[in-house]
């Protein structure tokens, strides 16, 4: 929205509430709106009037006057003439704001307020000057004299005394001085205690030399090793551990620490010191992985929540350690210190620390856009894994872990199922925005995509595999319904009705919870949190689209135009179509005078909106009316358009309109035949007479009704079986659909239900060939007929559409059974053509009498009939729909009855 029409909206908002509703009517808030906005789009400012403001103020003094109070009128009078002096040109404003603020300034004001006004008067700073003059810097008392406290108290240390107290030297010269030669230098030098430096040096000992020879490999060789005690060892694998480099431990090129061999306990042997050894280096490696870790500079917000998650337990670790050193080392502590104590202490300390090194190694081999969900994914499992093991310390350690991981992915979820945002910071999100303009009306399917790896895997963590569905689609909703104009506000729970999703409110809440596993605890609890945001949106959103959006009328529209809700109106422009067709109009399907046609029939009704109601013939479709007419399929020229809102248009997409527009044409086709053999005249006196009797008027009446039977049974198929039970079934679906994808889905089924119901999906290609050249088979016989019996039994819209020279043929041989007609014009088409199913041309009818027409048409009528009835029963054993099974068994009925009344067999 653009500046202007933002301001237009707001004045009128304005307006709105400040007008009163009673007084003013829509004109005059009209003017008022054009009023203001006439004053906001003025580019220049109204400047204030400096004369008007000079007088207000004078006014206001003289009233002072008069209302006795000079002191007041004074007091103004004396500011305005100080004022005068500094005054610039924004002073009217300011003078004339002062006065529009000012309320009974006469009767409110008080002289005595003035005084607050002055500011306080802060005594002057204290100057250098003025403390010198106070205490003279000259050294009178002596206070800046050099005082050596370390002289005798006698005389003679007032010689001594020193103005350089910074050298020592001159002070001890002048002392060296007084004492003469009795002083001895070698008081003044202070002796190291031996014994203390044979302590420092007997605990430094990778020093000591004191070496034995061990053997210590298969092949015997003798290396020299350092004998050293258990507590230097267990000190330096404390040091170890807490990162700090050791003479017992090697660092490697790769960053692994390795064991010296340098070094033994005198009562335990170098095998056992050795493996023990290495267990802690294994421990340490571990330790040092995550330290090495934590050092990298990460950019992505979940591998940095993990750093800082891994920072405070190693800390945790660090101080523990530190603590078991004081405990075993501290000599006042009656505690047994040995290496198996230590690496009992350092297992439980450390925990699960080994586990979480294995993760790091696991995430770092995995590709640098998947490590965030990668990491998240291999917490789950660890948390799955220790608790399955039985391992509550270590189920504990990775759970708190994990959660606080999955807080920081959960944030751009937050966001996206909340405010429909997505963030381009939001690395390891699972869904992204469509690069390119999506139309209105592909809104829902294209503008937001899962994001899919290489494989066309989800790019999510496996645990919300399930979960993203919904995550997906109430972000959707929340960008759809702002779309829609319903504002930016939140539509989903607040926060604090969010469940906590931390490791008390999952995995400790009840006794349950305790013994059920971690990852179906975790489900249950990921979908409450989703189902708690996806209910609201989802829900605002429905309501909105059926409401607002008219869903509702949409759908009533779509089963009034295409599937003949209305039969009364449908039937009207049916009669009218096919009254033109019959009358030889070569424009019968142009689409001016179609679209005038179903907009003037449909527009009574409330639910259609005739703007959006079009009616366009398909290409290349005027062509000879003679020629075409000889087909059903001519009425697929007929393509009816309706024009959906863009929002409903999600919901209905256009391929499932494409369905509603075929199924429109079969029952167009239906209704063609019925009309047909409905308007056709079949009068007994006027059939003439033969040989055989009453053998062709048989014919003749046999074949109207079975053809008529059989299209009263299609008919009440389609519309009664099929579209009316299953429309109801879609309008209770969509109506307890869950959200927009679920009423999508329920209308994809519906439509798809529909193509396979309507016997007009490609793999029922033949059984529906088969219907339509059966009701081909209407369009020749009434041909036929009409050619047969002439002007006598043909109305005048039939009338017309056979040739004036053929006619006059007809008529000069109305008496004989055969029509040797050869009219090239009526003989083109090959309408009434079934290819392997049934071979009938309309050349080859023009050629034969007519009886044995009528008894070719009579057989093909049954071969057909059995064909479809058999490929009903084979479709339905084959796993298809029930009302297959329904339509045959109507037919197979049907004949039956018609066998029983007649007491003839097939």
């Amino acid at each position: 929205m653009d500046h202007e029409a933002s301001i237009a909206l707001l004045t009128e908002q304005l307006i709105t509430r400040l007008a009163d509703p009673s007084s003013t009517d829509a004109t005059q808030r009209r003017q008022f709106q054009q009023s203001a906005l006439r004053t906001f789009s003025d580019p220049r400012p109204a400047r204030t009037n400096p004369f008007d403001v000079n007088a207000q103020l004078a006014g206001l003094e003289e009233k002072f006057g008069i209302l006795n109070n000079e002191e007041l009128a004074g007091a103004l009078q004396s500011r305005l003439r100080e004022l005068s002096h500094i005054s610039d040109k924004w002073t009217p404003e300011v003078l004339s704001l002062l006065l529009q603020l000012s309320d009974q300034p006469a009767k409110k004001s008080n002289i005595e307020d003035l005084a607050l006004l002055k500011p306080d008067l802060l005594p002057a700073p204290l100057t250098w000057a003025e403390i010198i003059a106070d205490d003279p810097l000259d050294n009178r008392d002596g206070i800046w004299d050099v005082v050596d406290f370390a002289a005798d108290e006698s005389d003679e240390n007032d010689d001594l005394l020193s103005n350089d107290s910074s050298s020592v030297d001159s002070t001890l010269d002048v002392e060296f001085e007084a004492k003469g030669a009795d002083f001895d230098a070698d008081e003044l030098i202070v002796h190291a205690d031996d014994a203390a430096l044979h302590d420092i040096v007997d605990a430094q000992f990778w020093r000591t030399s004191k070496r034995v020879e061990v053997t210590n490999d298969p092949q015997h060789e003798i290396h020299p090793s350092i004998v050293t005690s258990e507590a230097q060892i267990i000190r330096e694998v404390i040091f170890m551990l807490l990162g700090l480099p050791t003479s017992i431990y090697n660092s490697n090129k790769d960053g692994t620490l390795s064991v010296s061999s340098s070094y033994k306990i005198g009562h335990l042997s170098q095998n056992s010191i050795a493996h023990l050894l290495r267990k802690f280096a294994v421990l340490g490696n571990s330790i040092n992985t995550i330290r090495n870790w934590l050092k990298r500079d990460e950019t992505v917000p979940l591998l940095q929540t993990f750093q800082a998650a891994l920072a405070s337990r190693l800390g945790e670790v660090d101080v523990a350690l530190s603590a078991t050193q004081a405990k075993m080392l501290v000599s006042s502590v009656s505690v047994t210190s040995s290496l198996l104590n230590l690496f009992d202490e350092t297992s439980h300390i450390t925990g699960s620390v080994p586990q979480v090194a294995k993760i790091l190694a696991r995430t770092d081999s995995s590709p640098k856009e998947q490590m965030p969900f990668r990491m998240l994914e291999l917490l789950f499992d660890a948390t799955c894994a220790n608790q399955s093991i039985g391992d509550a310390k270590g189920y504990k350690f990775m759970a708190i872990l994990f959660f606080d991981c999955f807080h920081t992915y959960l944030k751009p979820i937050r966001r996206w199922m909340e405010n429909g945002a997505l963030s381009r910071h939001d690395q390891g999100f699972f869904v992204s925005l469509h690069s390119e303009q999506v139309p209105p009306s592909s809104l829902w399917h294209g503008q937001h995509h899962l994001i899919q790896d290489a494989e066309g895997k989800l790019y999510v963590p496996k645990f919300l595999h399930v979960g993203a569905k919904k995550i997906f689609t109430t972000g959707k909703s929340v960008s759809f319904l702002k779309m829609l104009g319903q504002g930016t506000e939140n539509p989903t729970v607040e926060a604090r009705d969010e469940p906590a999703l931390n490791y008390e409110s999952v995995c400790t809440k009840d006794n349950l919870n305790a013994l059920s596993p971690f990852s179906e605890v975790f489900d249950e609890a990921i979908d409450k949190w989703i189902a708690s945001k996806h209910r609201s949106s989802s829900h605002i959103l429905r309501q909105c689209l059926e409401n607002q959006c008219g869903l509702g009328k949409s759908l009533d529209a779509l089963e009034i135009l295409y599937f003949s809700r209305n039969g009364a109106l449908s039937f009207n422009v049916a009669r009218i179509i096919f009254d033109r067709m019959d009358r030889g109009m070569e424009a019968w399907n142009d689409g001016f005078l179609l679209t005038e046609l179903f907009q003037g029939t449909f527009g009574v009704l409330p639910c259609i909106d005739i703007e959006c109601l079009t009616v366009r013939p398909s290409a290349g479709s005027y062509q000879d009316i003679r020629t075409t007419r000889r087909s059903m399929k001519t009425l697929r020229s007929i393509h009816v358009w309706y024009t959906l809102p863009w929002s409903v248009a999600n919901i209905i997409k256009e391929e499932s309109v494409t369905v509603y527009q075929r199924i429109f044409v079969f029952l167009m086709q239906v209704q063609r035949a019925k009309h047909m053999l409905e308007r056709q005249r079949l009068l007994k006196s006027a059939l003439p007479a033969t040989e055989t009797g009453d053998g062709e008027n048989h014919l003749v009446f046999s074949l109207r009704h079975r053809l008529l039977w059989f299209a009263n049974v299609l008919l009440t198929y389609l519309t009664d079986v099929v579209l009316s039970a299953a429309t109801s079934e879609m309008r209770a679906n969509m109506a307890a659909a869950e959200d927009v994808d679920e009423m999508i889905a329920v209308h994809e089924n519906y439509v798809s239900r529909l193509e396979k119901q309507c016997l007009i999906e490609k793999r029922l290609a033949p059984l529906h060939q088969a219907i339509i050249s059966l009701l081909d088979l209407v369009i020749l016989f009434t041909d036929a007929h009409h050619s047969y019996t002439g002007q006598t039994t043909l109305d005048l819209m039939n009338h017309s559409m056979i040739p004036t020279a053929r006619r006059q043929r007809i008529l000069s041989t109305r008496g004989r059974k055969s029509d040797q007609a050869s009219d090239s014009s009526d003989d083109d088409d090959d309408a009434g053509s079934n290819g392997n199913i049934a071979d009938v041309s309309y050349m080859a009818f023009a050629e034969m009498p007519y009886a044995q027409r009528l008894l070719k048409m009579h057989a093909t009528f049954s071969k057909l009939l059995d064909f479809i009835i058999a490929g009903l029963h084979g479709v339905h054993r084959a796993g298809g729909e029930s009302c297959w099974e329904i339509f045959a068994e109507s037919l197979i009925a049907g004949i039956r009855k018609r066998q029983k009344d007649t007491g003839m067999k097939r």
